[in-house]
């Protein structure tokens, strides 16, 4: 018998914690700050309103899949255990189809409490590698998960994957 991970829905629902979506100019309360990468073009907040901010790679498409980073940040209705929470980031990667896992680490990030995982998967017959971290900040009195997802088609994985570390990895958060 397979054990499922729990995910961060599952999570949140079992503990009875509401996740509600924030935009870009909440997230300047505790700094985030998004790095700016070549070929990559924000994308217009109304085709993805629940998600802070959405770039693409038109340049780097291939057979109509256009690599992504999808930045989602959330603002918890009460505060929980961040490692509890953080772990939960694994499964919801390791749930995706075909997982075949690349890497993943617990390390702080900004000082703050994160997990990182990359792989490849699945998705309708074409082959995607994926880099996510998810960070818990705590900000005076409100708690935030950021999640930070980068995909490319794995054909372009070791081409663009130095995209997909800078975007996740110089992500900046708090102020300097």
């Amino acid at each position: 018998m397979t054990v499922r991970q729990r995910t961060v829905y599952t999570y949140l629902q079992q503990q009875g914690v509401e996740l509600a979506p924030v935009h870009r100019d909440e997230c300047d309360r505790f700094g985030l700050e998004l790095p700016v990468l070549p070929d990559w073009e924000a994308v217009s907040e109304h085709h993805f309103p629940h998600a802070t901010a959405v770039l693409c790679s038109p340049a780097n498409a291939v057979d109509g899949f256009v690599p992504n980073s999808v930045v989602l940040v959330g603002k918890l209705a009460r505060s929980v255990d961040p490692d509890a929470l953080l772990e939960c980031g694994f499964g919801d990667a390791r749930a995706l189809p075909g997982w075949v896992e690349i890497s993943h680490d617990r390390g702080s990030f900004c000082g703050l409490p994160s997990v990182s995982i990359a792989g490849r998967y699945d998705c309708a017959g074409r082959l995607l590698f994926a880099r996510t971290r998810y960070v818990v900040v705590h900000h005076i009195v409100d708690q935030y998960l950021v999640q930070v997802t980068v995909t490319v088609p794995d054909s372009l994985r070791q081409r663009l994957s130095c995209a997909a570390d800078e975007f996740v990895d110089e992500l900046r958060i708090g102020r300097r």
